[in-house]
């Protein structure tokens, strides 16, 4: 429960601190004295959007502080949660905001995010806004209601999960299938390529070798007739190298017994003929080696073509060929494995589709028996607000799901399979219409506070705060709203901003918003009533300033009614309920 609030620089309000009861406490007012300014400080507090419109003075920072009690399970599990190691039974949270608009939000004196702040907030305070009402005729906000009083939101989150998981994989196995002509041209190109290059065998430096081999096929007769020359020259010709060195040798052994310093000489004659006939032998030997070889030509030009030919289309040298050919396997594997994604992405989603089947039509059967539910709880509080022939009814309209095959993604969303309808008629003998086209803006407001009585014991915050519940409404109602608050207020705190006297005699806590100048200067103050101070103030509610014993009467039996409708409750709390 909402303990404290301090407000600092906001808006009318310099400062004040408020203390709050358990129960139902009540703030009244004069209109324009700036009631609704509180619940705007704690929304604030609480996260909502900040303008300049709320700084008092431009020389101080506004500064909003509430100090909750923690005795709900349900809160302390939320809190501990979303903060590790939470332990204490007392939180203070706070928020200001400086000369230059910056934002600092701390729980506990230690800071944290807007959205922490968010969160933590929806656990602790659920408000309920002056123009809501508005929201009732439209569907989107029907459903929302049903499911809070439900108690669906968690079967709506899990069907919502599923959902989107769906959807996104729906969206995944479109852009795989709008692909798939494009992958599979592709895949047969890189097939095509990855054969045409393995197919030639390529080698690194097989160009080199192949133009050398081409060259020398070129020159074959030049090269033989080189060698043939080459080969007579030293051995074959009548006068060859060989023969004429021969000769000098078997000239300088002639006159080696009278000098033998020239046996080194023919030594080195003798050595060199013999060298000399081995390379006469290898020249002849290489003549038919050169023989010109046509066929082998052609075989080498038409190579070299090849390699020319994959060159321009894969790259300048044989190296970039062999390169892009591995390339285009891995890329040819990538491909493959999206063919294999596409047909698992199909399996995901044949399985998603049937498992968000299942879950919207679980989430449709609760909604179906919690609007029967809640129908007949309806019925019974129009009967109390003055609507004594009025019908109410709940409409829930759902796409068909019988052939699971033909379920359309699409025709769902995110909320499930139903459209939600609230139906209603205020007269016997009229048909039961939508609510958005014949209601009231006075029925409406009826219905909007039949349904908070019932919404509000179905919710686990503790703190419920209702900014001008009585809008729209007359002071013959007002008495039957004091006590559907009074109700709420034995399981939460309430916290309610009030024009009637009927509502705010049932107050534990009865606080008063004045407002007054001072020195050019407007101030927003709030106090909170003794019991004396509270009968005049209701006694002014029901005459304003012109009080008089007769509205101080009608004033102390409005309190004593109130009294006694506590006291029989609580005797009869089981029956009430």
């Amino acid at each position: 429960m909402l303990s404290e609030l301090y407000i600092s620089n906001f808006a009318l309000i310099d400062n004040i601190t408020i203390k709050f009861e358990k129960g139902l406490n009540i703030f009244t007012g004069t209109t324009g004295v700036g009631k609704s300014l509180i619940i705007g400080a704690l929304n604030f507090l609480l996260g909502s959007r900040a303008t300049n419109e709320i700084v008092r003075d431009n020389k101080k920072e506004v500064s909003i502080s509430g100090v909750f009690t923690i005795n709900n399970g349900h809160v302390l599990k939320g809190i501990k949660e979303r903060i590790d190691n939470f332990s204490d039974e007392e939180i203070i949270i706070q928020r200001s905001l400086d000369q230059n608009g910056r934002n600092r939000y701390r729980l506990n004196n230690q800071p944290i995010t807007v959205s922490l702040l968010k969160e933590i907030g929806e656990l602790l305070v659920n408000i309920h806004g002056q123009h809501e009402h508005e929201s009732l005729t439209n569907p989107l906000q029907q459903l929302v209601i049903l499911d809070g009083f439900g108690k669906l939101d968690d079967y709506r989150t899990k069907y919502s999960k599923i959902y989107s998981k769906a959807v996104e994989k729906e969206k995944l196995l479109h852009s795989l299938t709008n692909q798939q002509h494009e992958r599979k041209k592709q895949i047969e190109l890189y097939h095509y390529e990855i054969n045409e290059i393995e197919s030639t065998h390529l080698k690194p430096d097989e160009m080199d070798t192949l133009e050398e081999e081409r060259y020398i096929l070129a020159n074959s007769e030049k090269i033989q007739n080189a060698l043939s020359y080459c080969s007579n020259s030293l051995y074959e010709s009548d006068n060859s190298i060989i023969a004429r060195l021969r000769e000098v040798a078997n000239e300088l052994c002639k006159i080696k017994g009278i000098d033998k310093s020239f046996e080194n000489t023919i030594e080195v004659c003798n050595q060199s003929i013999y060298q000399l006939e081995d390379i006469a032998n290898s020249l002849r030997n290489n003549v038919e080696k050169y023989d010109y070889d046509p066929e082998r030509l052609e075989q080498i030009e038409e190579r070299i073509e090849t390699i020319r030919r994959l060159k321009s289309k894969y790259g300048e040298t044989i190296g970039d060929i062999l390169s892009y050919c591995e390339e285009s396997k891995v890329k040819l594997e990538q491909l493959s494995r999206e063919n294999e994604t596409l047909d698992s992405t199909e399996k995901e989603l044949k399985q998603l589709r049937k498992t968000v089947i299942n879950t919207g039509k679980e989430l449709t059967q609760f909604r179906k028996k919690t609007s029967k539910k809640l129908s007949v709880l309806i019925k019974k509080e129009l009967a109390d607000l003055g609507i004594t022939n009025g019908r109410f009814d709940i409409n829930i309209s759902t796409i068909d799901t019988t052939d699971e095959e033909q379920f359309i993604l699409e025709d769902a969303n995110s909320s499930g399979f139903d459209r939600v309808e609230f139906m209603f008629s205020s007269n016997p003998g009229e048909d039961i219409k939508p609510l958005r086209k014949i209601a009231s803006g006075g029925e409406i407001s009826r219905i909007m506070l039949a349904l908070k009585r019932h919404l509000a014991l179905a919710d686990q915050t503790p703190a419920l705060v209702f900014d001008e519940i009585d809008a729209n409404i007359g002071g013959r109602i007002g008495r039957i709203i004091g006590e559907k608050l009074k109700l709420v207020s034995q399981s939460h705190q309430i916290i309610c901003v009030t024009h009637l006297p009927q509502i705010a005699s049932y107050a534990e806590q009865h606080l008063k918003v004045n407002k007054y100048a001072k020195n050019n200067k407007t101030f927003v103050t709030v106090e909170t009533l003794s019991t004396k101070e509270r009968l005049e103030e209701i006694a002014e509610m029901i005459r304003g300033t012109e009080k008089t014993d007769v509205t101080r009467k009608q004033a102390k039996e409005m309190i004593n009614d109130a009294k006694d409708f506590s006291g029989f409750y609580k005797k009869k709390c089981k029956f009430l309920v």
